[in-house]
């Protein structure tokens, strides 16, 4: 590498960067900056480059921050980088580096190349990921040789830690489990990552440490280094994502939290702040905050539920061992797929039974093609039956909600025709909700893929989860991972959505699979058996314990569970 060698990496100590985004700030020797730095006490800066100052600015600056033991990273980015055809600029920035840096003596080189580029905040990425994703690797992999070639200056790259749910085909990993994650080929790829973990906490299942666990482990086995970012930068409506107004003293504890946590992985190298303009602006003098009470035990989940999918197993002879399989399970919570030919008769008793049990029963029914508008009249039916139902039988023979279960995206129109089955889908979704509630209290409910709050609704400023967490009285999320912890674990994958249901004010059940599956051998429970999944679900308490939405589990489905491995 040609370049200097950082004080972090000379004494042992852990990096403490900032970004500095105002290129000018290295004139006049850069003195505010650097006097601002030690403030903070920072050992290093990634500084974005302006190829117009003249080398002898850079040569002053470079030399007086190598003088305080500061390193300098040579920073610079742009989403359009990303584009094919585009990262001519990111080539040129990197060969301006170069060429400096063989110019100048050793203590006025910049430590490392810097890319800034996220090309996932274009509108193509949100319309089709895939497209850009490869363009993005192709040019990283042209500026890599560039930088081989030119003797080797390190190139560094930050890296939001969502990108791990994305893989270098593009594809979302719950779509494409067998493909390599995008963030683990940058971590394979670059010399040194800084992670974007832009949370405000470092602790729980929507926490800095949780939300990174995975990459940690990727950059030990590859030999990478991580730097762990954090934001100060004020973000209105996302507060939960930057230190901004929260003061210096919570930015530093989480800061430390951090550090424990990860002292013993080899690719833990220390901190970033973004940026050092808003760190400055923290308020040093803020209250303390008052220390943290012994936290309680948490209480188990309110709702333990499962599904039955096979009508018959209630109407042929009153589902007696459903019941005794909930008991044993201390289950009180089922949805029960109807057969709408049976007369009201063949559910009473089961469903009477049922509540003197303490359960909750809701009548289900769905098919992906319920998602067409073709098909609204299937929704209907089943809605003015569960209604006449509930208004001929007792009080304790009535169901409590109408729950379904459509999911289109196993159509073929998904991949033909998606913005179109959306609406139609969203549409059916609200005109459920709109009968339902006539003339009724019946709560209404459907099964939603943790993975569709990255597709927008067609003409709508929300994603399609925002928009059925909404419009429902509960969502249960289909959370099918086999472990609870870990950034693609259970809890890592509902967070996105407890927080909308938080704000909403709404619930949510997370729902497992036992259910064989061979998508990926994360999907299912199946292999591992029934007391690996209590050990998972009993973690969920404490992992989600932050989410008011959160209010228990259902495992998918009574058939699979009651035959499933000890």
């Amino acid at each position: 590498m040609i370049g200097i060698k950082a004080p972090a990496e000379a004494d042992d100590v852990d990096i403490r960067a900032a970004w500095v985004w105002q290129a000018q700030s290295v004139k006049n020797a850069g003195d505010e900056l650097l006097a601002n730095a030690a403030k903070h006490k920072i050992n290093r800066l990634y500084v974005n480059v302006d190829m117009n100052i003249s080398k002898e600015v850079y040569q002053t600056f470079i030399a007086k921050a190598s003088r305080e033991g500061i390193a300098i990273e040579a920073l610079g980015g742009d989403p359009s980088w990303g584009v094919e055809g585009r990262e001519a600029p990111m080539l040129r920035l990197a060969s301006w580096v170069h060429d400096y840096n063989q110019a100048v003596e050793p203590s006025e080189r910049f430590d490392a190349l810097h890319l800034d580029v996220k090309p996932y905040v274009l509108p193509a990425w949100k319309e089709d990921a895939k497209p850009l994703v490869q363009s993005w690797i192709s040019n990283m992999k042209r500026v890599l040789e560039q930088a081989k070639q030119d003797g080797g200056i390190a190139v560094h790259v930050d890296l939001p830690f969502w990108l791990d749910s994305y893989t270098v085909k593009g594809s979302r990993t719950a779509e494409d489990a067998d493909n390599e994650a995008l963030s683990h080929w940058f971590i394979q790829n670059v010399d040194q990552v800084t992670l974007l973990a832009y949370r405000d906490n470092a602790q729980g299942s929507n926490g800095i440490i949780r939300l990174i666990e995975q990459e940690m482990e990727w950059a030990d086995a590859s030999g990478t280094l991580v730097t762990v970012g954090v934001n100060t930068k004020p973000m209105p409506g996302e507060e939960f994502t930057s230190f901004a107004g929260k003061g210096s003293s919570q930015l530093e504890g989480a800061l430390q939290e951090v550090a424990t946590a990860f002292r013993e992985h080899q690719s833990y190298a220390g901190s970033a702040v973004h940026d050092l303009t808003y760190w400055g602006e923290l308020d040093p003098e803020e209250q303390p905050l008052p220390e943290k009470p012994v936290n309680p035990p948490v209480s188990a989940p309110e709702i333990r539920g499962t599904y039955i999918w096979e009508a018959s197993q209630v109407t042929d002879d009153g589902g007696e061992h459903i019941l005794a399989f909930a008991k044993q399970q201390k289950i009180n919570w089922l949805y029960v797929r109807l057969d709408l030919d049976q007369p009201y008769s063949s559910y009473r008793s089961f469903v009477k039974r049922a509540k003197a049990q303490g359960i909750e029963v809701h009548a289900m029914g769905g098919h992906p093609i319920w998602g067409k508008k073709e098909n609204r009249p299937r929704i209907k039916r089943l809605i003015d039956y569960v209604k006449n139902y509930n208004a001929e039988v007792e009080p304790d023979e009535r169901f409590v909600g109408i729950h379904l279960d459509i999911e289109p995206y196993t159509l073929p129109e998904w991949a033909e025709n998606r913005d179109t089955l959306l609406t139609e889908w969203a549409s059916n979704i609200a005109y459920f909700q709109e009968e339902t509630k006539k003339d009724s209290s019946l709560e209404t409910s459907a099964d939603l893929a943790v993975w569709l709050d990255t597709f927008p609704l067609p003409g709508k400023d929300v994603t399609v989860t925002e928009f059925m967490i909404d419009t429902l009285d509960h969502v249960s999320l289909m959370a099918f991972r086999n472990t609870a912890e870990g950034s693609n674990g259970i809890a890592a994958v509902v967070s996105q959505e407890m927080e909308i249901a938080d704000r909403l004010g709404k619930s949510l059940l997370v729902s497992v699979e036992m259910k064989q599956n061979h998508e990926g051998e994360h999907i299912s429970f199946y292999e591992h058996g029934a007391k690996e999944m209590e050990n998972q679900l009993d973690k969920l308490p404490e992992l989600l314990s932050g989410y008011k939405a959160y209010k228990g589990n259902l495992v998918h489905a009574y058939d699979y569970w009651v035959d499933a491995k000890p």
